[in-house]
């Protein structure tokens, strides 16, 4: 059965969109990554400036290593992606978040919010934001993180909450 079956099972209506979500601990782990190749980038730099003669092995190995991380980077979403690990998926009726294998970790219906609260957290090399989706019930409110600065899945959220009359 497909993450799409699954969601689509749970009574919430048509998928009207999905968007990557991340855990916390994967954002932090991705900050410190691309703080490692900001890094290795200064020192290449470095040491470009300091022997000049070095600027061929230098360029090889700098352009190598940012293109397998993008590289990586560009497989790994279209994996996720395909898999249906790590997604929010909002429909008309509610929204459903998936966990790292897949499978629904939690969902809440339209009817039941009571609102929204938003954090952004932009940095040097990363920006996300955390979203809190609050019932009207005692159950604890849905959470996730979206990545990017500008992330699509929050203005969509927004949209979607607006629509169906949860959100004013």
């Amino acid at each position: 059965m497909s993450v799409r079956n699954g969601v689509a099972g749970l009574g919430l209506g048509d998928i009207r969109g999905d968007y990557a979500v991340i855990s916390p601990a994967m954002g932090a782990t991705m900050q410190v990554l691309r703080g490692f190749l900001l890094l290795l980038w200064i020192a290449m730099l470095v040491t470009t400036v300091v022997n000049p003669s070095a600027v061929d092995a230098n360029a090889v190995g700098t352009t190598a290593v940012v293109a397998a991380v993008y590289a990586l980077k560009f497989g790994w979403r279209r994996l996720t992606a395909r898999l249906g690990v790590n997604r929010c998926y909002l429909c008309a009726d509610g929204v459903a978040v998936t966990n790292r294998f897949g499978r629904i970790r939690d969902w809440v219906e339209w009817s039941e919010v009571t609102g929204v609260q938003q954090t952004a957290v932009v940095g040097l090399v990363m920006g996300c934001h955390r979203i809190e989706i609050c019932r009207s019930r005692s159950a604890a409110p849905l959470w996730f993180v979206a990545p990017g600065a500008k992330s699509a899945l929050v203005e969509a959220l927004l949209d979607e909450g607006r629509r169906s009359g949860a959100l004013e």
